[in-house]
């Protein structure tokens, strides 16, 4: 709970009280490896902090399937497009290891926005940086290679990426698993 209280105080101090009101509202829940968190074509009924684990957000695409999203401890993830509108999700949301979040449901966000102006900045801010997220993702894209796309991960997450499947990263930088070992054998 540290981590999360410490991650609401960067964007805007709460009271003791005001934190507390929100862990009113949280309730944990647990995945095993390869459960499916959200499934495609359900409604997003919750946002989710991680706590432990890692996940990723994926696309079937015929027989294949494509990731382009993955979630680490301390961050926050959901289907957001199906949470905020309350329509069912293009995608499916599901735990790569053994998984532990929180969650709060979609109502007890709006009366979390209603209770506070406070509460209404903090999710203005965290949507923000999600967008941020995914500009930097369709702009890597665009104009990195899976090279520099592969690299940028790793950069980011040095351990936790030894945690994914290849063909899971391999999805996400958007090529084959063979083409990936030949960039993993050019780096290292």
């Amino acid at each position: 709970m540290e981590k999360i209280r410490e991650l609401f105080d960067n964007i805007i101090e709460l009271t003791d009280a005001e934190f507390n009101y929100y862990l009113q509202k949280i309730s944990s829940k647990d995945y095993k490896k390869g459960d499916i968190i959200t499934p495609k074509g359900s409604i997003e009924r919750y946002a989710y902090y991680i706590e432990k684990g890692i996940v990723r957000r994926f696309i079937e695409r015929g027989e294949a399937e494509a990731t382009f999203y993955f979630a680490f401890e301390q961050d926050f993830v959901s289907a957001y497009d199906s949470f905020i509108t309350q329509t069912p999700c293009r995608y499916s949301l599901q735990a790569l290891e053994d998984t532990s979040l929180l969650r709060i449901s979609w109502h007890d966000v709006q009366d979390l926005y209603q209770q506070s102006a406070k509460w209404d900045k903090i999710g203005r801010i965290l949507n923000e940086q999600a967008y941020v997220e995914r500009s930097d993702r369709e702009f890597s894209l665009l104009t990195k290679s899976p090279q520099e796309r592969y690299e940028s991960l790793f950069k980011q997450n040095p351990e936790v990426i030894k945690r994914i499947p290849l063909k899971y990263i391999a999805s996400y930088i958007g090529v084959t698993p063979q083409a990936l070992s030949r960039i993993r054998r050019r780096i290292f």
